[in-house]
């Protein structure tokens, strides 16, 4: 059964349960038994447990990139402004502009990413989205394409060496900014390079302290800027002293940690489980040929398929082997288009139709997806971003 969060009562999500329902409805007309349960309920959860480590007089602004790190940009959406964000922030202006027609009104924060234009400065003004600011061009761009006041963010980078305005001519280019007619700088903020080792948390003060100094010489020219934000998820578990007024964590929503030094927290895994079923079991009966077979064939009797492939984000997605009746089997070779091997030399018992769960857990065994990210040497986070469309997203727990 699928569980959805009620809309919050302040933010205007009338219609944002019936568009999620609509998705649904369309994913399940779907023939493939692909499924991705994603927790409402954990998300909800670690929503409050960051709210709660902020503390009151921190805006929390909830990261959503990439489809909400991949779980669901509207479900999401609603879970964690129900939960206690203040705000949220993504980097696509169409998922910012969908959150607005579905009824949200809660500030959205757009990071940098996308070209300045007059049309996508009138849709921003319009829906009262804040689009971050790099460079002088940018800014002039939404200055001369609207007609009424529009706040602006702008990003500073301290280290990450990435996105942002360097730390040295940040003072200088918010002057720019605010010379601008139709302009007003909202907010300043920079996502700090955090690493592990012995020298980490030295690492990041130097860099907090190059933008408290970007702040500090605005406020002193009588020019401060109402939102301060440098914690994001990483920065949240080190330390409260970098909050500021503001924080954008994303990681931690999802139960989503990075190694390296902080704070134990607890979270739980936003990702239930991936799971199919077996659409075939056979016996392997090759007996010529071996060395040209698809896969090492040594030791395999029993050969079983599901229909996830490269397709469906497989390729990335397994963690060299599934759970089948309650046994960890062998993946075999690389995923095909649409379709994996399986080794069910292990478990006589397989048939055609058993479920089969690529992260999760079936009976006493588990595959997480910190497992899964392990065995593919990616970050956790990517996990379930690389899962396709094509996989049914099931919503559990939500209230």
């Amino acid at each position: 059964m699928i569980f959805r969060p009620l809309p919050p009562r302040d933010s205007g999500l009338n219609h944002l349960l019936s568009e999620a329902a609509v998705t649904t409805a369309e994913s399940g007309e779907r023939t493939r038994p692909n499924v991705c349960e994603v927790d409402l309920s954990a998300i909800a959860s670690n929503t409050s447990v960051v709210r709660e480590l902020l503390g009151p007089g921190v805006q929390f602004y909830a990261a959503l990139k990439a489809n909400a790190y991949g779980f669901g940009l509207m479900e999401v959406a609603g879970t964690v402004l129900e939960a206690g964000a203040d705000a949220l922030a993504m980097a696509e202006l169409a998922d910012a502009s969908r959150l607005r027609d579905a009824g949200i009104t809660s500030p959205i924060l757009l990071y940098p990413g996308g070209f300045a234009t007059a049309e996508t400065a009138d849709l921003m003004r319009r829906q009262n989205i804040f689009p971050t600011v790099l460079d002088l061009q940018s800014a002039q761009t939404y200055s001369g394409s609207v007609s009424a006041e529009m706040p602006v963010f702008v990003k500073v980078d301290v280290g990450l060496e990435r996105l942002g305005v360097p730390a040295e001519k940040a003072v200088k280019f918010v002057q720019s900014v605010l010379e601008l007619p139709n302009l007003t700088v909202r907010g300043i903020y920079t996502h700090m390079h955090l690493v592990d080792g012995a020298r980490a948390e030295e690492y990041a003060a130097w860099q907090f302290q190059r933008f408290v100094h970007v702040i500090d010489e605005l406020d002193r020219l009588g020019l401060p800027i109402p939102v301060r934000m440098a914690s994001s998820s990483a920065a949240v578990r080190m330390t409260s002293a970098w909050n500021l007024n503001a924080a954008d964590p994303g990681h931690l929503i999802y139960g989503l940690v990075h190694g390296g030094p902080g704070r134990r927290l607890d979270l739980r895994p936003a990702l239930l489980a991936l799971r199919t079923k077996l659409i075939q079991v056979r016996e392997l009966t090759r007996v010529e040929w071996f060395e040209e077979a698809p896969f090492d064939s040594e030791g395999v009797t029993r050969l079983g398929v599901i229909p996830m492939g490269r397709a469906d984000g497989m390729t990335a997605l397994n963690g060299g082997h599934v759970l089948v009746r309650g046994t960890r089997v062998p993946v075999l070779a690389r995923p095909s288009l649409e379709h994996t091997r399986l080794d069910l030399s292990r478990v006589d018992d397989a048939r055609r139709g058993d479920e089969v769960v690529i992260i999760g857990r079936q009976g006493r065994e588990e595959i997480t997806t910190r497992e899964v990210a392990s065995f593919q040497a990616m970050p956790e986070a990517g996990v379930a971003l690389e899962v396709r469309p094509s996989v049914t997203r099931v919503y559990v727990g939500g209230r």
